[in-house]
């Protein structure tokens, strides 16, 4: 069975986006770990001035946690690219706000932020395990 993913669109205005994404692995022998995208910034809201479509985020605030799942943040891309790795029965709270994480991903980059579950022979992944990531992020929009 596939993960079950809720997603929460705290705020969606002009210049932000606060966005709370809860992830519960799904059954399977072991559950194989799945990308979710946690920011897709083309289903953000347009500039309301300008009518731009968001292009790209950066990351301000990050809060995680997790019950059983190791998690990695990444930046979705041909090749993503990690912004943080995340033990498992974790919870932390980072706050980037005074400079921000742009995205520094190459070919292929989308803009979207996404999380990879983490297993191995030594800590399978287990039906039911959780993840919550609420992010904070500040939007770009492609130039005219």
């Amino acid at each position: 069975m596939a993960d079950a993913v809720v997603t929460q669109t705290i705020q969606d205005g002009a210049r932000a986006a606060i966005i709370k994404t809860t992830v519960v692995i799904g059954a399977g022998a072991p559950p194989p770990p799945q990308e979710v995208t946690l920011v897709d910034v083309s289903a953000l809201a347009v500039d309301p001035v300008t009518r731009q479509i968001c292009t790209g985020v950066t990351l301000q605030k990050v809060t995680f946690a997790s019950v059983g799942a190791a998690v990695e943040l990444q930046w979705n891309a041909t090749t993503n690219v990690l912004i943080f790795d995340f033990p498992r029965n974790w919870t932390e709270q980072y706050d980037f706000s005074d400079f921000g994480i742009p995205n520094n991903s190459g070919a292929g980059k989308n803009g979207d932020i996404v999380a990879l579950s983490q297993a191995n022979a030594a800590t399978p992944l287990a039906p039911g395990d959780t993840y919550t990531f609420i992010l904070t992020v500040t939007k770009s929009y492609a130039s005219v």
